[in-house]
């Protein structure tokens, strides 16, 4: 999964942001950048930044001054997400491995991560990372989506790629870190401490559903698998597009269920 994201490119990354990010990304980055910035950090490091959905928000609402690195596997998202950062914003965006970061220890009061944590081939060491380049005192803010059941899209579109190629791919990984248990228990073995996670509940509006289908996709690893498999994902999208339009509504609304996680460092 690793080498798949560190290879997002063509149309990926443009359906990403055009197709997901409205209905997912937009809305709860929203939350995620609220909290950055109420830990009023000088010094702030983001990884997993996709096309900068949080970062652009951190750019423009924490105070002139503060140090901003984005980081992501694939270049091709932080090229695009380079082209959305306000004007005059002066953010740092560097390629990096979230478990292997390129940075000195104790560098930053805070790390974000939307959406990213799941992903990682080994959880524990970007957790472990996370807490290294924080200083004593910084924080480690990050999200992760809640089961399918609780973001129904989701378990839609899950159902047709497993009807389509036997598994459910990244639907399987996304919306599957779903144990407290697990998170506190990842929290307590990279050395953080006084972990807290809380459950965030959001209804988003779906300005387009078949671009909205069309991402979920066409923007995220599902295309490669679905490639490999030798079907062309756009044929499904239709379809997709079909059974989301019962369950959206009207007008159309995509219910999201996320768990935000603070962990301190010592």
């Amino acid at each position: 999964m690793s080498e798949g994201l560190r290879n997002f490119g063509g149309s990926i990354p443009d359906f990403y942001e055009r197709g997901m990010a409205p209905v997912m990304f937009a809305p709860t980055a929203e939350v995620t950048a609220a909290r950055a910035v109420e830990l009023a950090p000088r010094r702030v490091l983001e990884t997993a930044a996709g096309t900068g959905q949080v970062t652009r928000l951190l750019a423009s609402r924490l105070p002139a001054g503060t140090a901003i690195i984005a980081t992501d596997l694939a270049p091709a998202m932080l090229t695009l997400a380079a082209g959305h950062l306000p004007a005059g914003a002066a953010v740092e965006m560097q390629q990096a491995d979230a478990q292997a970061l390129p940075f000195p220890d104790a560098s930053f009061d805070l790390v974000v991560c939307q959406f990213g944590v799941m992903f990682f081939p080994d959880r524990a060491a970007g957790l472990r990372e996370a807490a290294r380049v924080l200083r004593p005192g910084g924080r480690f803010l990050f999200t992760t989506w809640d089961g399918r059941e609780a973001n129904p899209y989701a378990r839609v579109a899950a159902e047709l790629v497993v009807e389509t190629v036997g598994e459910p791919g990244v639907f399987g990984l996304a919306y599957g870190m779903t144990s407290l248990d697990e998170i506190r228990a990842l929290a307590g073995g990279a050395g953080f401490a006084g972990c807290r996670a809380e459950v965030v509940r959001l209804d988003a509006p779906v300005p387009d559903v078949t671009l909205f289908a069309a991402g979920l996709l066409l923007g995220n690893p599902t295309a490669i698998l679905l490639r490999e498999r030798g079907v062309a994902s756009e044929a499904l999208v239709p379809e997709l597009e079909r059974r989301l339009r019962p369950v959206l509504g009207e007008p159309a609304t995509a219910r999201l269920q996320m768990l935000m996680i603070e962990a301190g460092k010592p």
